[in-house]
C-alpha cells in the first residue's frame, strides 16, 4: 500500500511540474528563451570538449591553484595551503564548488566544466530580463543573443576558475537589485536574493566587495522617492549581507587569529584600521614588494618579446602605470606589440582574439559612452547608475594596476547594454527623421 502510495504522490507532483513547466514556456517570449538556453548548452558543450580534447591542461595556471584548494577542503581541511603562500588567499566559493564536486564524483575536472556551461548559459535569461528591466524588451533579446554568442564564456568553460560564476553573478545581483526597486510587491523577497547573489558573488571574487556602498545607495533609486521605503530596503539588505558574511569571518577568525574580511588580499586596507598585513604579493595593490616581484616574475620573458617584436620595456612609475592602465582596461584590441601594468607584461593579441574584442565588445564603446548624455537626457537614473559601474569598476582596477581583460569581462554586459540601447534610440531618431 505504501510503495503505491508514494508512487501516486510522485506521478502527481511530476504532473504538477509538467504543468507549470508548460504554462512557463506557453509564450514566444520564453521559447525564445528556452532555445537559446539549450543552443547555449550545446555549443559551449562543443567548445568544452574540442578544447580540452585538444588543448587539455596546457593553458591552465591559477587552475591548478582552486583545484588544489578544492581537494584539501574535500580532505576534510578548511585551512588549505597554497604553494608559495602558506593560506588561501582566493574566495572560498570556487574552491568549495570544486571540493562538493570531489565528493560527489571523486574527480572534479568534468563536472566542473558542466557547473561552467550551465552557468555560462543562465546567462542568457539573466541578460533579457536584466535589459528588459533597465530598458525595454527588445534590449533584452538583443542582449540575450548577444550572450549565447559571448566569446569569453566560451574561453573560460574548459578551466577551473572563477570568471563564469562572476559572468552569472554580477547580472544577477544588478537583476534583483533593480527588480526591488520596480517592483513594490515581493520585494523583500527580491531584497534577500539581491543580497544572496551579492554575498556568494564577493565569496567569489572579494573585490566585488567595493560595490557594497555602490548597491547600497542603488535603493534610493525608486521612483517616485520614497525615503523611508528605500532607507528599509537598503538596510535590509546590507544587514543579509552581513548576515550571511557571518560564516567565513569566524573561520577567518579561527585561522588568521584576527578579522579578515572575505580574503586575506582585503587586510591591505583594513590593517590601516585593525590587524595585520597579510596580503603580501597576493594584494594586487601598488606597494613597492608587490611591485617588485611583479616586475622580477615578468622581467626575462618581457626581454625576449622585446627582441622578436622589436620593443623594448621600461618601468612605469605609479602614476603613469595607473594612467597607462586605466586606457588598458578599456582597450578591445591589441594589434602591436606592447607593455602593459609596470611596463613588463608582454602583450599582443592574435587576429581572431582582436576581432572578437571588436565584434563583442569595442564596436558598442563608442555608443555606450554617448549613453551617458541620452540617460541624462531622458532622466533615466537607474539605466544611468548601472551605466556607471564599468567606470567604477575600470577605477578600481587602474589603481589596482591590473588591467586585464579578463577583470573586465564580467562587467562588459553593460557597456554592451547601453551601447545597444544608443543604437536602438539612434534608429528611432533616423526612422522618424525620413517617415
Amino acid at each position: 500500500m505504501l510503495p503505491i502510495l508514494r508512487r501516486n504522490i510522485l506521478q502527481a507532483l511530476f504532473n504538477i511540474l509538467r504543468i507549470r513547466l508548460l504554462i512557463s514556456f506557453k509564450t514566444y517570449e520564453n521559447r525564445f528563451l528556452l532555445l537559446l538556453f539549450v543552443l547555449g548548452i550545446i555549443l559551449r558543450c562543443i567548445y568544452t570538449y574540442y578544447v580540452y580534447n585538444n588543448v587539455g591542461t596546457s593553458n591552465w595556471a591559477d587552475d591548478w591553484e582552486y583545484l588544489s584548494m578544492g581537494k584539501q577542503i574535500a580532505d576534510g581541511n578548511w585551512n588549505p595551503k597554497k604553494e608559495n603562500a602558506g593560506f588561501m588567499v582566493v574566495g572560498p566559493v570556487i574552491p568549495i564548488v570544486v571540493a562538493l564536486f570531489t565528493l560527489v564524483f571523486t574527480e572534479p575536472v568534468i563536472p566542473f566544466f558542466i557547473y561552467n556551461v550551465v552557468v555560462t548559459s543562465l546567462l542568457i535569461f539573466v541578460l533579457f530580463f536584466l535589459g528588459k528591466e533597465v530598458f525595454n524588451k527588445k534590449i533584452g533579446t538583443v542582449l540575450a543573443i548577444w550572450g549565447l554568442f559571448f566569446i569569453e564564456t566560451y574561453k573560460y568553460c574548459p578551466h577551473i576558475l572563477k570568471e563564469p560564476t562572476l559572468f552569472l553573478l554580477v547580472p544577477l545581483t544588478i537583476f534583483f537589485i533593480i527588480r526591488t526597486l520596480n517592483k513594490e510587491k515581493h520585494s523583500i523577497l527580491y531584497v534577500f536574493l539581491a543580497s544572496l547573489s551579492f554575498t556568494i558573488l564577493i565569496h567569489t571574487d572579494e573585490r566585488f566587495f567595493i560595490y557594497l556602498p555602490v548597491f547600497f545607495l542603488f535603493f534610493f533609486l525608486i521612483k517616485p522617492p520614497k525615503l523611508l521605503r528605500s532607507l528599509k530596503m537598503a538596510s535590509l539588505w546590507s544587514a543579509f549581507v552581513l548576515l550571511l558574511m557571518v560564516p567565513w569571518t569566524i573561520r577567518n577568525y579561527i585561522v588568521f587569529d584576527q578579522v579578515v574580511i572575505l580574503t586575506p588580499r582585503t587586510t591591505a586596507f583594513t590593517s590601516k584600521l585593525f590587524g595585520d598585513n597579510i596580503s603580501g604579493i597576493a594584494s594586487h595593490f601598488n606597494d613597492k614588494l608587490a611591485k617588485q616581484k611583479i616586475i622580477d616574475y615578468r622581467k626575462e620573458e618581457a626581454i625576449k618579446f622585446g627582441d622578436q617584436y622589436n620593443v623594448f620595456p621600461r618601468e612605469y612609475g605609479s602614476k603613469e602605470a595607473r594612467c597607462k592602465a586605466f586606457i588598458n582596461f578599456w582597450q578591445p584590441t591589441y594589434f602591436k606589440a606592447t607593455f602593459i601594468q609596470y611596463g613588463y607584461r608582454p602583450q599582443k593579441w592574435s587576429l581572431a582574439h582582436n576581432i572578437s574584442g571588436l565584434l563583442f565588445y569595442g564596436v558598442y564603446l563608442p555608443f555606450y559612452f554617448l549613453g551617458f548624455y541620452l540617460l541624462i537626457k531622458k532622466q533615466n537614473c537607474i539605466g544611468l547608475s548601472v551605466a556607471f559601474i564599468p567606470i567604477i569598476h575600470s577605477l578600481m582596477h587602474a589603481y589596482m594596476v591590473w588591467p586585464l581583460e579578463r577583470y573586465r569581462s564580467p562587467i562588459t554586459f553593460i557597456v554592451v547594454m547601453v551601447g545597444i540601447w544608443v543604437l536602438t534610440e539612434m534608429g528611432k531618431q533616423i526612422k522618424q527623421k525620413f517617415s
